[in-house]
């Protein structure tokens, strides 16, 4: 009776560190895989800085890297002045300003873009701002899809 809670023990062991291996070359294999997000606003003084810092700051955690667009179509609000302050401290976070030609400007970024995930946020009225940072989660976990 005691071999056997030993070999059952022993079995139990040896499933958790291949199940353990597994995941880890599991995880391993996604890193490095990009994200670029791409971010259209207007009148988006509001709410792009806490977004923006909330990106920039949870990259480093989830081991991939992160590219964020924002393709502003000429907001008359602090919008601008708000991604430049931040896109000169964080390299990722770049500004476009799309006079008129919001489609042309992310048909530019997403020709030259190659390997990765690429996601488009339209901020301006059909997408809430809740609704970003999960959906980029969702691309960061860990957990297979």
């Amino acid at each position: 009776m005691l071999a056997l809670l030993i070999w059952g023990f022993a079995l139990y062991g040896l499933f958790i560190v291949v199940w353990k291996l597994l995941r880890h070359w599991m995880i391993q294999s996604r890193r490095g895989v990009p994200v670029t997000a791409i971010l259209i606003v207007r009148e988006g003084a509001s709410y792009i800085e806490g977004l923006l810092r909330t990106l920039t700051t949870a990259e480093p955690f989830v081991g991939r890297d992160l590219e964020v667009f924002v393709v502003d179509c000429g907001s008359q609000d602090e919008t601008a002045r708000i991604v430049e302050a931040i896109s000169s401290k964080r390299y990722t976070v770049r500004l476009l300003a799309a006079d008129g030609d919001a489609e042309g400007q992310i048909a530019g970024i997403l020709r030259r873009k190659g390997r990765g995930v690429q996601c488009v946020f339209d901020l301006r009225s059909k997408m809430r701002v809740e609704e970003v940072v999960p959906t980029l989660a969702a691309f960061w976990s860990d957990e297979p899809a």
